[in-house]
């Protein structure tokens, strides 16, 4: 799968389940900027870069807990060898 792919259907749909669509987007854009990523074309190495710092997010932590936020950025990062 490619990185854009398991953006918009991986990343993206579990963040929105917890934290809605807006906040999904203000996590999202956030990390993707500060990381200097563009969402609309990642590579894969940017896309490893963003899971693992959605993983690492102070908000992210505090809804799931660091251990299934760390066990989340995994499965997200597997979803490109599918």
């Amino acid at each position: 799968m490619d990185a854009k792919t398991a953006l918009d259907t991986k990343i993206r749909p579990k963040l929105e389940e917890s934290f809605g669509a807006a906040m999904t987007e203000m996590i999202l854009n956030g990390h993707a900027q500060r990381l200097g990523v563009n969402l609309s074309l990642p590579t894969q190495d940017q896309y490893v870069q963003l899971a693992e710092a959605i993983a690492t997010d102070q908000r992210v932590q505090e809804m799931w807990g660091t251990s299934k936020a760390q066990f989340q950025a995994l499965a997200w990062k597997g979803a490109l060898r599918a």
